[in-house]
């Protein structure tokens, strides 16, 4: 065998070796593919955790009035028949800040379904509230019962 012929077999070894390599990796992709997409069809889901993503206009709507606290339902209706103020901040450039029911004034003069006068807060070391077109005065730490209209001091 001459110089020629051996270089010629190890080409068209080489080339062999490669083409057989080509075919294993396409094999190993066609496989991992099949495998992957089977899964995908027969994966288990439970369809009750699927309304934990997605709503309907009702809750949707619902979800987005309690946010900006236009929401009456029956929880803050609840939550509204005993008002609590916790206290108070004035500031010098006017505008202040109460704390009814553990939250805030900062965003809005309404928490929930109470109206707090914002004019009103600090004056005579009170808050005026507002709620269902019954108003009161009230001291921080002091809590109105709004059926009875009793004011209890908390200690």
């Amino acid at each position: 065998m001459s110089l020629a012929g051996i270089r010629l077999k190890v080409q068209k070894r080489r080339r062999d070796v490669t083409q057989v390599n080509a075919m294993q990796i396409k094999l190993i992709i066609a496989g991992l593919f099949c495998m992957i997409c089977s899964n995908i069809l027969y994966a288990d889901y439970d369809a009750a955790d699927l309304n934990k993503l997605f709503t309907d206009k009702k809750q949707r709507a619902r979800i987005d009035a309690t946010r900006s606290g236009d929401y009456t339902g029956s929880d803050i209706r609840q939550q509204t028949r005993k008002i609590k103020v916790s206290g108070y901040v004035t500031r010098s450039d006017g505008k202040s800040v109460a704390w009814i029911n553990n939250k805030n004034t900062l965003d809005s003069p309404r928490v929930g379904s109470v109206k707090v006068h914002q004019s009103s807060i600090g004056k005579n070391k009170k808050v005026t509230i507002s709620v269902d077109n019954k108003t009161t005065k009230l001291r921080p730490g002091e809590t109105w019962y709004k059926e009875t209209g009793k004011i209890v001091e908390n200690r």
